[in-house]
C-alpha cells in the first residue's frame, strides 16, 4: 500500500488530488456500473466511497497508464547520460582539469568551484 507524502495529512492528500472528480458509493458501484464508466470516461476518474469515505479511485486505462509511465525511470536515457557523462570524464581536458584543480590552493579551488556553480565568492 502506497502512502502519502510525510509533508501533508491523508485527508488534506484526499482532499487535494480528489478535488473536481466525482464521486460514487461501493454499493451505487455495484449497482450502476455502466453509470459509473460512463462518468470516468467522462472525467478521467471517479472516487469510490465506502461508508461516505474516499475509498479509492477507478480511473481510465489511459490516466492508469500515464501515471504509471510518469512514475517509471526511462532506463535508457539515464543510461546514455552516464555513458555521455563518463565519456566526457575520459577526455584529456577532463584529466588537465584535475591536475590543475590538485594544483590550486585551497582559496582558489574555492572560488573556481563558486564559478563552476555560477555563484560569486563572498569574503569572510
Amino acid at each position: 500500500m502506497s502512502t502519502t507524502p510525510s509533508t501533508i495529512s491523508r485527508p488534506e492528500a484526499i482532499d487535494r488530488f480528489t478535488r473536481g472528480l466525482p464521486a460514487v458509493s461501493a454499493t451505487k458501484l455495484v449497482a450502476g456500473m455502466q453509470k459509473v464508466t460512463s462518468a470516468v470516461m467522462t472525467h478521467g476518474a471517479v472516487v469510490v466511497t465506502r461508508h461516505d469515505e474516499p475509498a479509492m479511485v477507478l480511473m481510465s486505462i489511459d490516466r492508469y497508464l500515464a501515471l504509471e509511465q510518469a512514475a517509471e525511470p526511462d532506463l535508457d536515457a539515464l543510461t546514455q547520460q552516464f555513458d555521455d557523462m563518463f565519456a566526457r570524464m575520459q577526455g584529456d581536458a577532463a584529466a588537465q582539469a584535475m591536475e590543475d584543480a590538485f594544483a590550486m590552493s585551497p582559496a582558489e579551488l574555492g572560488k573556481a568551484a563558486v564559478r563552476a556553480a555560477g555563484g560569486k565568492a563572498t569574503k569572510r
